[in-house]
């Protein structure tokens, strides 16, 4: 039952999305109708430039790491990383957006932060630095996505156990299938580069 109630709030404040939100009620438009049609942060920078790009990466990294301090006070350490799970759900697929959401990565990352800081900070320096040098971000998101259960298993002390290592893996496939179209561009060569 309990686990039933972490998965619910964190689903549901995992939902908030931060483009969505910034192009509805500054812009008055909807994020999913403009460029690449991706309720994230890549396609906010380019339809609402960088300053309301970075809002919403915080939005949905603060979302993440909220989600996963709440349960960590209020439910135990042994609902992390299904909680992790959700509320990277929530974000894919909202249910106020026809479950038409982003692509979780910086939802991953702020969730990902608190539970396991050292894997995590090493996946996000390596996406800093590879997406500083070859600007194409969704190659570096879906980079960070297959090395974070390689960095949780070496890295994170105490190793997640069974389940826990199922929720991480499962979270960081449906990133990886969430990028599935960028996949194709990248290996058709035709994949932008931000700000390109």
């Amino acid at each position: 039952m309990k686990g039933l109630v972490v998965f619910i709030f964190s689903y549901l404040i995992g939902s908030v999305s931060g483009s969505f939100l910034i192009g509805k009620y500054h812009f008055k438009m909807d994020i999913r109708t403009k460029g690449s049609g991706n309720a994230g942060t890549t396609n906010a920078i380019r339809v609402m430039g960088l300053k309301y790009g970075f809002y919403t990466f915080l939005i949905d990294f603060f979302k993440g790491l909220i989600t996963i301090l709440v349960t960590k006070n209020i439910f135990g350490k042994d609902y992390l990383y299904l909680s992790l799970l959700a509320c990277v759900l929530g974000h894919m697929f909202p249910f106020y957006m026809h479950f038409k959401g982003g692509k979780g990565v910086a939802t991953t990352m702020g969730a990902s932060a608190l539970i396991g800081t050292y894997p995590t900070f090493l996946g996000v320096i390596i996406w800093i630095i590879g997406a500083s040098f070859y600007r194409v971000i969704s190659l570096w998101s879906i980079t960070f996505y297959c090395l974070l259960p390689i960095l949780y298993y070496f890295f994170q002390k105490p190793r997640p156990n069974t389940w826990d290592f199922f929720f991480l893996l499962i979270t960081c496939l449906l990133g990886i299938y969430r990028h599935r179209g960028n996949i194709k561009r990248i290996l058709r060569g035709e994949e932008k580069k931000l700000g390109g």
